[in-house]
């Protein structure tokens, strides 16, 4: 009868023995479970025994049977366990040292960086001209840049942290300074930004074009406004200059224009003191007579009316000669136009031109009285001159008006020989003239008077010769 076999039974392993361990060779079944355990299969099996099987093991009392043979008897779980979890422990406190460096490594770069932008935008703070400003909610100033001190001329720390009224106000303009500061906390700033007179240490007055922008934090919330301010006195100071250079060469060309007509004027002058000395005289030839007081009135009548004329000629020159400030006024231009063709006429009756015009029911506008009088007198006369080489009976000047819905619209036509195609161009370009004399500032002049009106000036040719310039002016307040 065949003994069967026995089988050892762990965790991992399944160890057999042979049959005849199981019919009872004690030797032989020693021997034979050492050879299987001293196996690294079976070493490795019986390393994996649970705490059943480690006491199974025990009472075997597996020994080394054969010389060079041996078995370590396992360690109990428990302290594999603890084994286990210092390993497993170290390892997760490396994997967090790894973690945490990694982490340090990208703060501090990220440290690094910002670190890196702050200087950065210090360093474009401090090296633009423009001055930088930031105030909170309530009006105090949170931020100063170099350029702003720079130029009110009080530190940062002189500045940071002040409520209004601020010490570069201008007691002179304080009212207009807290009414626009007052504008500004409320959102009420002009987007394009205002001008206001502000005042340094030393106490000089500068201008400063200022334009505001809210300051949003992080989340989205209004903290305060950021005002850039730029100091424009030296452009201020420009304009001026350009102003008055400009207001020069108005009163050059008036006097220009003047002096051209000097002969026609003093001619039309003495006309009215010629009568009046006839008139004078007569006057006393008729006391010397004994004649009637009514012949002697009606003498020193026309006297009279040639001295007003006289007096009005002169009046109209120097009002059209004097310097004056630009200034807007309402206008009645029937009145300015008939002024004008009555300036005009001595000249043209010198040239044999005869003057026409059409203007009757004109609104009043908007306008500077001397500076449009001076541009449709230009046109006037640039008309009169055109006509040097027409025939006498075609020597005409027409001057009209009308008024459409929003605008009038002024022509003056003459029948000379008209404007070439090449120089239609360039005509209204400064210092560019057809004449044989003269400096070409005239039509620019013009032209500068009138769109100073908010107007148009143009030209068209005549179909029979001859040129019409038109004037278009506003109805509506300039």
């Amino acid at each position: 009868m065949v003994a069967a076999p026995v089988f050892l039974l762990s965790v991992a392993a399944i160890i057999a023995l042979p049959p005849t361990w199981a019919a009872g060779d004690e030797a032989q079944q020693r021997s034979a479970a050492s050879r299987q355990l001293a196996h690294p299969l079976g070493r490795a099996a019986y390393g994996q025994l649970d705490p059943s099987g480690h006491s199974l093991a025990q009472r075997t009392g597996i020994e080394a049977i054969e010389p060079g043979d041996h078995y370590p008897m396992p360690a109990p779980l428990s302290g594999r366990l603890i084994t286990d979890g210092l390993i497993l422990l170290a390892a997760l406190v490396l994997f967090g040292l790894w973690t945490l460096r990694r982490h340090v490594r990208g703060r501090l770069a990220a440290e690094s960086a910002l670190q890196a932008e702050v200087a950065f935008r210090k360093a474009m703070e401090d090296s633009v001209h423009t001055g930088l400003r930031a105030r909170n909610l309530a009006g105090k100033i949170t931020y100063v840049n170099p350029a702003f001190c720079h130029m009110v001329g009080w530190t940062a720390e002189e500045l940071v942290g002040r409520s209004p009224p601020m010490p570069y106000w201008a007691e002179e303009y304080i009212d207009e300074t807290r009414a626009m500061h007052d504008r500004v906390l409320a959102g009420q700033a002009p987007s394009a930004g205002f001008e206001i007179k502000l005042k340094r240490s030393n106490g000089e007055i500068f201008d400063a074009l200022i334009i505001e922008a809210p300051l949003i934090d992080h989340r989205g919330r209004h903290t305060g406004w950021m005002g850039s301010v730029v100091d424009i006195t030296e452009r201020k100071r420009a304009e001026e200059f350009e102003r008055q250079q400009e207001e020069r060469l108005q009163a050059s060309a008036r006097l220009i224009t003047m002096g051209e007509m000097a002969s026609s004027l003093a001619h039309e002058l003495n006309q009215p003191l010629a009568a009046i000395s006839s008139y004078i005289a007569g006057c006393r030839n008729l006391i010397a007579s004994g004649s009637a007081q009514t012949d002697i009135d009606a003498a020193l009548a026309k006297c009279q009316h040639q001295a007003r004329r006289a007096g009005y000629i002169i009046r109209r020159i120097y009002d059209f000669v004097q310097r004056h400030e630009p200034k807007t006024e309402p206008c009645n231009l029937a009145a300015l136009l008939h002024d004008l063709i009555t300036l005009i006429e001595v000249d043209a009756r010198r040239k044999k031109v005869r003057a026409v015009h059409d203007f009757s029911a004109l609104p009043t506008i908007q306008a500077d009285v001397i500076l449009l009088g001076q541009a449709i007198l230009n046109l006037m006369r640039n008309g009169i001159e055109a006509m040097s080489q027409t025939e006498e009976a075609r020597r005409i000047l027409t001057v009209t008006a009308h008024a459409d819905a929003d605008q009038v619209l002024i022509a003056v036509a003459d029948n000379g020989c008209g404007i070439a195609a090449e120089s239609a161009r360039q005509l209204f370009e400064p210092f560019y003239t057809t004449k044989t004399e003269g400096l070409g500032i005239g039509l620019n002049i013009c032209r500068s008077f009138v769109e100073a009106h908010r107007g148009r000036l143009w030209f068209d040719s005549l179909p029979g010769g001859g040129t019409v310039f038109h004037i278009a002016l506003p109805l509506t307040p300039t």
